[in-house]
C-alpha cells in the first residue's frame, strides 16, 4: 500500500503493536524533501482454545477486532465484575461485560471478556468497523497516545492489580486477515490536509472503514446563523460532513470496494472552512490478509 502526504501533517498510528518489516507492501512520503518508510501490523490468532472449551466458539460467534493478553495467573472473577458498566454474561467460567471508556458515551464501551484462567480480552462487536477503536479525545503531541480497546483493557488489569505488556490483537470477523493499518491526518482550523492511499492487486482487503472528527461552530450574524462545516472526502467527493453543531463530533463508518478501488491512488482528504484553533481529522483503517 502507498500512502503519500500532500501538506506538512500527517500522523500514522500502529494501533497494532506487533511489528513486522514488509516496507514493499507500501511506502510513505511527504512531497516536500523528506521520505519516510511506512509500517505494517500483525494480527495473532489466540491460542487460548486449548484451555478453554466454550469461550472460543463464544468469541467467534459475537467478536470482531479484539486485544488480548494473559496475565499468568488466575482471576476473581467478582473482582472482575466491578469494572463493568454492564454485566452481559456470566458463567462459573468466565464473566463478559461492557466498560465505560472516560469522556464517552455509552454506545463507545467496549466489551471485555474475563476468563478464570487468566485470559482478558476486550473487543468490538461483529460489524462495528476497525475505526471505532479510535478515540480522538487521545490526540496528543501529533499521535494518538491510546486506543479504546487499550483503555478498557487497562481499566480491568489496573482492577486486577496487574501491569501487562505483552498484549496481541486479532479480528475474529476475518479470520484469514493477518493485518491491518490505520491513516490518520488532522488539521488544525480552517484549510483542507490529505494523503494519497493505493492498495495492489494481490492484497484481499477485508475492510475499509473510516472515522471523521471535528470541532464545528455555528455564528449569528443579527439575521441569520451561520453554519461552518468540516468535510470527509476521497478523490474530491464528500464520504461524511459534520455542519454547524457546537462541541466535538465523531462519525464512522465503512467504504465499498468502488471508493477505495486498488492499484488506483485515491486522496483522502480533511477540510473546515473556518478559522478557529480546533482540531479536525480523518482516519481510513484498512483490514488486509498480506501474501
Amino acid at each position: 500500500m502507498k500512502f503519500e502526504n500532500s501538506r506538512m501533517k500527517i500522523s500514522m498510528l500502529a494501533v497494532l503493536i506487533i511489528i513486522v518489516g514488509s516496507l514493499g507492501l507500501y511506502s510513505y512520503a511527504n512531497r516536500g524533501a523528506t521520505t519516510q518508510s511506512g509500517e505494517t501490523y500483525l494480527f495473532i490468532k489466540p491460542a487460548f482454545a486449548q484451555s478453554m472449551s466454550t469461550a472460543p466458539t463464544f468469541l467467534d460467534e459475537e467478536a470482531g477486532i479484539s486485544l488480548y493478553v494473559n496475565i499468568g495467573q488466575s482471576i476473581d472473577l467478582a473482582v472482575a465484575k466491578t469494572v463493568y458498566r454492564t454485566l452481559e454474561k456470566e458463567t462459573a467460567n468466565y464473566t463478559v461485560g461492557s466498560i465505560a471508556l472516560p469522556n464517552l458515551t455509552e454506545n463507545e464501551d467496549v466489551h471485555c471478556f474475563v476468563h478464570k484462567d487468566g485470559w482478558i480480552v476486550t473487543y468490538y462487536l461483529k460489524g462495528e468497523p476497525l475505526s471505532k477503536i479510535v478515540d480522538w479525545n487521545l490526540w496528543s503531541g501529533g499521535k494518538l497516545t491510546k486506543n479504546k480497546l487499550q483503555v478498557g483493557l487497562e481499566q480491568m488489569t489496573n482492577a486486577l492489580g496487574k501491569v501487562v505488556t505483552d498484549v496481541k490483537y486479532y479480528h475474529f470477523q476475518y479470520p484469514n486477515a493477518n493485518k491491518c493499518m490505520i491513516i490518520l491526518e488532522t488539521l488544525v482550523g480552517s484549510g483542507e490536509d490529505s494523503f494519497n492511499v493505493t492498495t495492489p492487486n494481490d492484497i484481499a482487503v477485508y475492510e475499509r472503514s473510516w472515522s471523521h472528527y471535528a470541532n464545528t461552530t455555528r455564528e449569528y450574524y443579527g439575521w441569520a446563523w451561520e453554519n461552518y462545516h468540516s468535510y470527509f472526502k476521497i478523490d474530491g467527493n464528500t464520504i461524511n460532513s459534520i455542519i454547524g453543531v457546537d462541541g466535538p463530533v465523531t462519525n464512522r463508518g465503512t467504504l465499498i470496494v468502488a471508493q477505495l478501488f486498488p492499484s488506483a491512488a485515491h486522496v483522502i482528504s480533511v477540510s473546515y472552512d473556518h478559522q478557529n484553533s480546533y482540531l479536525y481529522g480523518v482516519c481510513v483503517a484498512l483490514v488486509y490478509q498480506e501474501p
